[in-house]
C-alpha cells in the first residue's frame, strides 16, 4: 500500500484535508523491521502500522504481559508523544513490518492545519483509555468471570451477538460455577461495558476488543 493511501486509510485521519494527508505523507519516515526485533522509538514518534503486525507487552520484566496485538492501520505511540518518555510498554514485530513514524513536531503542524485531525487523536486517546481500563478489570477479574469469558469467546456470534445455547442452571454447571457466581461475574462485565444480556441473548460491545482481552477465539 502506497503512504499516502495509508495513512488516508487510517481512523486517526479520518475525514482530513488532502492538505493535511499529503504533508503527513511527506513529513513521515518509513522504517521496515524483521520478525522479532523491537520497535524503538516509541514515546518519540507516532507509529501507523503500514504493513505486518506489532505485538504490545509490559517492558522489562513485564514483557510476558501481553496488552494487545496491532496490524496494518493500526496506530501505537498516542499516548506517550505528549507525554513522559519512560514508557511502560515494548512494541515487537510478529512478522516483517513496515512502520511510518510521525514526529511530535509534524503531529503538532497536523493539528494545528486541521481541527479533524486534533479530534480525531482526542477521541482515539478516549478509546485507549477506555480499552485500557477494560483491561485492567480483566487482569483484577476472579476465575468465574474469566471462566465465562473464555466461553462466550467459543459460541458462534454474529455481529457481536450471541445466543446463550443452555439455560443458567445448566451454564453454571458446565462452567463449574455456583449461580450465584455466575450471575456475578455476568454482573461484572456487564459493569465493566464489556457486554449486555437480555435473556438468553447477549451482545459484546465490542467482539474484537473482548477477544484481545481474554483470549480464546471466535466462530
Amino acid at each position: 500500500m502506497e503512504v499516502l493511501s495509508c495513512i488516508a486509510a487510517a481512523p486517526l485521519f479520518s475525514h482530513v484535508s488532502e492538505a493535511v494527508l499529503q504533508t503527513a505523507a511527506e513529513r513521515c519516515a518509513v522504517r521496515t523491521f524483521a520478525k522479532g526485533e523491537q520497535i524503538g522509538g516509541v514515546g518519540e514518534f507516532l507509529c501507523l502500522i503500514r504493513s505486518g503486525s506489532v505485538l504490545v507487552s509490559g517492558a522489562a520484566r513485564d514483557s510476558a504481559l501481553v496488552l494487545n496485538k496491532l496490524r496494518a492501520g493500526d496506530c501505537f505511540g498516542v499516548a506517550s508523544l505528549f507525554g513522559s518518555r519512560s514508557w511502560l510498554t515494548a512494541v515487537t514485530a510478529c512478522e516483517k513490518s513496515v512502520v511510518l513514524l510521525f514526529s511530535q513536531k509534524t503531529v503538532e503542524e497536523l493539528m494545528r492545519a486541521d481541527f479533524t485531525f486534533a479530534r480525531n487523536y482526542i477521541c482515539f486517546l478516549t478509546d485507549r483509555i477506555g480499552f485500557l481500563n477494560r483491561k485492567i478489570a480483566a487482569f483484577t477479574a476472579g476465575s468465574a468471570e474469566k471462566k465465562l469469558a473464555q466461553y462466550l469467546l467459543s459460541l458462534p456470534a454474529e455481529n457481536g451477538e450471541l445466543t446463550l445455547p443452555v439455560s443458567m442452571v445448566r451454564l453454571s454447571a458446565l462452567l463449574d460455577l455456583g449461580r450465584a457466581s455466575l450471575y456475578r461475574a455476568f454482573a461484572f462485565l456487564e459493569q465493566s461495558g464489556q457486554l449486555t444480556r437480555t435473556g438468553k441473548t447477549v451482545r459484546l460491545t465490542s467482539a474484537e476488543e473482548f477477544q484481545k482481552i481474554y483470549g480464546g477465539t471466535t466462530r
